[in-house]
């Protein structure tokens, strides 16, 4: 991982850069990661991907091998879209695609918002636009900063996440892994941070590709919330995977890779930056 200096830190990024010799230009795409993980959730989408494009991963800050939260630490979304800028600009890459799962989604939906001229698309996995109706998030705020409160909460957020067998027993030891070492300081201010969100004046009318991909089951983001966005989006497409919990970027990666591939060809979104 290459590291890069931001507001109050630094952000672990990496570059996978296996492009067919004869592509001209290929583009970049840049993937956002949701809260309690990191840049490694995205490793199965990376084979589906890296062939065609520049792949840009990095840690959220307060996440991974990204710097930790100060105490003083005064969270936004302008903050965390200015996270992905300085990771396109350290990449090299003027325009791109831009992936988010979870709370990487909202980040990638402020991002096409408020800096439309950077991207080609944006596709959000499980991400909400709007946060007032999540009620799930009632408590969060009042986790403890210590390692039995954050395992507590860790192993909520897996139902939460996963139905059975959804993965492999390994992939999900590792993943909640991750999310036992999840900072309750991010936790409680991405919780507060959603909670207040909504995007739904930005997007009106949003002239840009985007995809977006949901379960049929996740207890933090309705797919009725997610028509909602679609309704809003005039260049959107939507796509509800059924058998699914919020933690479908993970647990159904090739599926999900497989279909932004689609969606590229399918709307002759650019795939040259």
């Amino acid at each position: 991982m290459r590291e890069i200096g931001v507001t109050d830190g630094t952000l672990a990024w990496d570059v996978v850069d296996l492009t067919l010799p004869w592509l001209a230009a290929p583009s970049t795409v840049i993937l956002h990661h949701g809260l309690g993980t990191n840049a490694d959730i995205w490793s199965e989408w990376l084979p589906r991907l890296a062939l065609r494009h520049r792949v840009v991963r990095f840690d959220m800050r307060g996440c991974g091998r990204s710097s930790p939260l100060k105490p003083t630490a005064k969270l936004s979304l302008d903050l965390f879209r200015d996270d992905v800028l300085a990771v396109a600009e350290a990449s090299g890459a003027q325009r791109f695609h831009l992936i988010g799962e979870s709370f990487g989604g909202t980040v990638a939906l402020f991002t096409s918002a408020t800096r439309r001229a950077r991207l080609l698309s944006v596709t959000t996995i499980s991400s909400p636009h709007r946060g007032a109706r999540m009620r799930i998030l009632d408590g969060w705020q009042e986790l403890a900063d210590d390692p039995e409160s954050m395992r507590a909460w860790s192993e909520r957020m897996m139902t939460y996440r996963f139905f059975d067998g959804a993965a492999s027993p390994v992939a999900l030891d590792w993943f909640r892994g991750l999310q036992d070492r999840t900072d309750p300081a991010l936790v409680r201010g991405v919780a507060q941070l959603v909670r207040n969100t909504d995007l739904t004046p930005l997007l009106r009318d949003l002239d840009l590709p985007i995809l977006l991909i949901a379960p049929d089951s996740s207890p933090f983001v309705e797919a009725e919330l997610v028509s909602e966005l679609h309704g809003l989006l005039p260049s959107s497409s939507l796509q509800i995977f059924a058998g699914t919990r919020h933690g479908l970027a993970f647990s159904h990666a090739a599926a999900c890779a497989e279909l932004f591939q689609t969606f590229l060809t399918a709307r002759s979104v650019r795939t040259t930056s």
